[in-house]
C-alpha cells in the first residue's frame, strides 16, 4: 500500500522535525524515504548539495529530489504528491494557532487542506520518535468523522500497528448522540468495516470540553499510542477562528504526529 515515505525538506527546524519521524514510518512499513525540496532554478546547484547532504545524514537508502518551481511551493508540493497515491507524506509543521494563522501562512496546513488524502502532520511538540504501537482513531459521532477510519486503518495495517478508536465531542458527552455516549457507537463503527474489527485493540471515550486538547492530553498519558488520525473540515482564516479545526489545533498540541484527511 506504500510504496515510500515522502518529506518534503525547507531546511527549517519545522521540516527537521518531520525527520524525527519519516524514518520509523518508513522502517515499520519496510519502505525508503524520499526527501523533496522545492527551488527555483537559479538556487538548484545549492540546494541540490544541501539536500544530498541532508539525505546521507537521514539514513542509508534516503534518495532525494529537487522540484524547480518559481511559484509557491505548496503548489508545487501538491502537484507531486497528486501524481503517486502509494506514498505516504510526513510533513513539519509550525500547526500555528487559528489567530497567528491570519497573519502567517501554513505551507503544511495549506498542503493538508488542497491533498484530499492522508497527510501526517509533525508538530511543534513532537520532540522524539514514538515507539508505541497503537494508532489512535479520533471519531466525534458524525459521519464527517468517520472517513478517516478506512485509511487509518489500512495506514495501521501497513505499519504494523493496531487502530484504537477515541471518541470525543465539542461541549463533552452531552453533545453526542444518543446512541453514542458510550463504546457501543465506536463498535458499530468496527463492524462496518469486517478487516477492521478483529485488529481494534480498544475503545476509549473522552469527555471533556476542548476535543483537541482532550485527545493532546490522552496521548500523553498513553505512551502506547504513537500516532493519532482524524478528519477535519479544512478550515481557514478566519472561519477557523470562529469555528476552530480540532485537526490543526491537535497538531499543534500532540506529542505525536497526526494523520489528517480533508475531504470533499
Amino acid at each position: 500500500m506504500i510504496e515510500r515515505v515522502v518529506a518534503p525538506v525547507d531546511f527549517t527546524t519545522e521540516s527537521d522535525r518531520a525527520l524525527l519521524v519519516a524514518p520509523l514510518l518508513a522502517s515499520r512499513a519496510g519502505v525508503p524515504i524520499e526527501l523533496v525540496t522545492v527551488a527555483e532554478p537559479i538556487t538548484r546547484t545549492r540546494v541540490e548539495e544541501r539536500l544530498g547532504a541532508l539525505a546521507e545524514r537521514t539514513g542509508e537508502g534516503t534518495t532525494w529530489r529537487v522540484i524547480e518551481s518559481g511559484g509557491p511551493p505548496e503548489a508545487a508540493l501538491l502537484t507531486q504528491l497528486h501524481r503517486d497515491e502509494k506514498a505516504l507524506w510526513c510533513v513539519g509543521s509550525h500547526a500555528r494557532g487559528a489567530w497567528s494563522e491570519l497573519l502567517f501562512r501554513s505551507v503544511s496546513e495549506d498542503l493538508v487542506r488542497d491533498a484530499h488524502v492522508p497527510v501526517i502532520l509533525v508538530g511543534p511538540h513532537v520532540v522524539e520518535a514514538p515507539d508505541g504501537q497503537v494508532l489512535a482513531v479520533a471519531l466525534d459521532g458524525s459521519e464527517q468523522s468517520e472517513i478517516i477510519v478506512a485509511p487509518a486503518a489500512d495506514l495501521a495495517t501497513a505499519l504494523g500497528m493496531t487502530p484504537r478508536l477515541i471518541q470525543v465531542a465539542d461541549g463533552g458527552a452531552a453533545d453526542l448522540p444518543s446512541d453514542a455516549v458510550e463504546t457501543g457507537y465506536l463498535a458499530r463503527v468496527a463492524e462496518q468495516l469486517p478487516s477492521l474489527e478483529h485488529r481494534i485493540a480498544d475503545y476509549d471515550v473522552l469527555h471533556g470540553g476542548h476535543p483537541a486538547r482532550d485527545i493532546a492530553d490522552y496521548v500523553g498519558a498513553h505512551r502506547e499510542v504513537a500516532m493519532v488520525a482524524l478528519a477535519t473540515r479544512g478550515l481557514a482564516g478566519s472561519a477557523r477562528v470562529l469555528q476552530g479545526s480540532t485537526a490543526f489545533d491537535l497538531a499543534h498540541r500532540a506529542p505525536v504526529p497526526v494523520l489528517i484527511l480533508h475531504h470533499l
